[in-house]
């Protein structure tokens, strides 16, 4: 692996008296895909929000090509973030709302072309976002999300509302954005979309790393078959019980 674009180092993060993050520690390189997946509660979320500033944990170190970020100015350099509950103001054009998230990205017009294109993004330009599909607005606000060139993408959950093709069509441009050098952390819920998608897949749960590799690596981990599904092995490192809804 290439040198890591993004190094986390020790995050933890109490609520309440529990811990939330526990000592999360990975490392995602340019070029490459690192899939979050764990169950309910696992404190993926939680994750994302304190590598982009959304949330402060106790303790750990986020940095960038070995230097802390230590400001949301740095971070803001850095992450294009796409939460989970984003959506475009129904009340806005897709045509506006693209628009204004070039405006404050400063994007070239030739990539908010080519985003709008290769995510299916033109034909919706005339429409209400309220008047689209749920599927429709995930894949507005990923081209919103993407307007901002950053070196770091940060997805939550952005694959779930999308049909065969429409998925497709998405994981064909957010592995062209890491073939152009950017890191991608993406928290996935569907199993399969992980074993599409990743270089790496890093197991969460209880606030914790519980694996993080390849899959032939976890799957060697997790003593199951060698052409055993992701499934499987989240089943095996986390048992039944543990791993009856993952997200």
């Amino acid at each position: 692996m290439s040198e890591p674009l993004l190094s986390v180092e020790g995050l933890s993060l109490r609520r309440n008296g529990r811990a939330v993050l526990d000592g999360v520690t990975l490392e995602v390189a340019g070029g490459e895909i690192v899939a979050l997946i764990g169950p309910n509660g696992a404190g993926k979320t939680t994750l994302l929000e304190c590598l982009t500033g959304l949330e402060r944990p106790d303790r750990g170190t986020v940095s960038f090509r070995g230097a802390a970020l230590t400001s949301l100015a740095e971070r803001s350099a850095v992450f294009a973030y796409m939460p989970d509950d984003a959506e475009p103001p129904a009340e806005l054009t897709v045509r506006e709302w693209v628009a204004f998230a070039a405006r404050v990205h400063r994007t070239p017009p030739a990539r908010v072309r080519r985003l709008s294109e290769w995510l299916r993004v033109a034909p919706l330009l005339a429409a209400r976002a309220g008047d689209l599909s749920r599927g429709e607005r995930r894949r507005v606000t990923l081209c919103t999300t993407l307007c901002a060139e950053r070196p770091v993408v940060v997805l939550d959950e952005p694959l779930g509302a999308f049909d065969p093709r429409q998925l497709r069509d998405v994981l064909a441009v957010l592995q062209g954005i890491t073939a152009a050098g950017a890191a991608l952390l993406v928290s996935v819920h569907q199993m399969s979309d992980a074993e599409k998608i990743a270089d790496r897949v890093l197991l969460l749960a209880g606030g914790r790393v519980v694996a993080f590799g390849s899959l032939p690596l976890l799957r060697a981990q997790a003593r199951v078959e060698a052409d055993a599904s992701l499934e499987s092995v989240f089943l095996a490192l986390l048992g039944g019980a543990a791993a009856d809804a993952p997200a």
